[in-house]
């Protein structure tokens, strides 16, 4: 999380490749209420977080939430809008936002949705969106402006664009920085004591190789497209 928030500071495009629920929308949601509560001249802007349905949305925006609380930031409540998309009411999609300075706004994937808008654009498990290709168009044109763009996922086939993004930026085809991050390197870095933490569990040694495998042999075959 912390070398996550790190690279942010000094690149405009990061794209992040991952394991399954290692607390990354986590760390990025207290990324979005610094960006969106600090001024212009400090490198203040909007913050538009996509995810791929609704429910993520709602998530991001109720951790935002309880981000702008600790950091003790003056912020307005959570509100929920309909989002305009064109002049057609059946066109628009159910949105969340958090006012600062700035805005959180957080909403379901719609390549649409990022036209003329201008921040910190978060793609959330960008391989599982439906027209990913476009998204990062439109979010892109954002950097012209001096935005942000991270796009995070964890993969989803080999000929997925999101796959096809993270080769193009290895093989220096397209600016940009990859960070990569498995199940075994969030481990590492205390992902089992922080579970333990949470659940009230006690941390050791054979239990997290015990959990580890568990959580493998949860995911079968997929284990290692999901964690690894």
């Amino acid at each position: 999380q912390r070398r996550v928030l790190e690279l942010l500071s000094t690149t405009a495009l990061l794209v992040i490749e991952k394991s399954r629920r290692i607390g990354l929308t986590w760390a990025l949601a207290s990324q979005a209420v610094l960006t969106s509560s600090m001024a212009r001249s400090a490198g203040g802007m909007d913050t538009l977080y996509i995810g791929y349905n609704l429910d993520m949305a709602r998530e991001f925006i109720d951790t935002a939430g309880m981000w702008a609380k600790s950091f003790n930031e003056a912020a307005g409540e959570i509100q929920e809008f309909m989002f305009e998309d064109g002049k057609d009411p059946e066109q628009h999609i159910k949105a969340f936002r958090i006012t600062f300075g700035y805005e959180i706004m957080a909403l379901s994937s719609k390549p649409r949705s990022l036209r003329g808008r201008q921040g910190f654009v978060i793609i959330d498990e960008a391989a599982f969106h439906d027209d990913l290709e476009e998204l990062l168009k439109a979010a892109l044109a954002l950097l012209i402006w001096g935005g942000k763009v991270c796009v995070v996922s964890t993969h989803d086939g080999a000929e997925n664009p999101f796959n096809e993004l993270v080769g193009e930026l290895r093989a220096k085809k397209r600016a940009g920085k990859v960070f990569r991050v498995d199940f075994d390197e969030a481990l590492a870095d205390g992902l089992y004591n922080r579970i333990c933490l949470v659940t009230g569990r006690d941390w050791s040694e054979e239990a997290q190789v015990k959990w580890r495998q568990e959580v493998i042999d949860f995911y079968g075959d997929a284990a290692q497209e999901e964690l690894f």
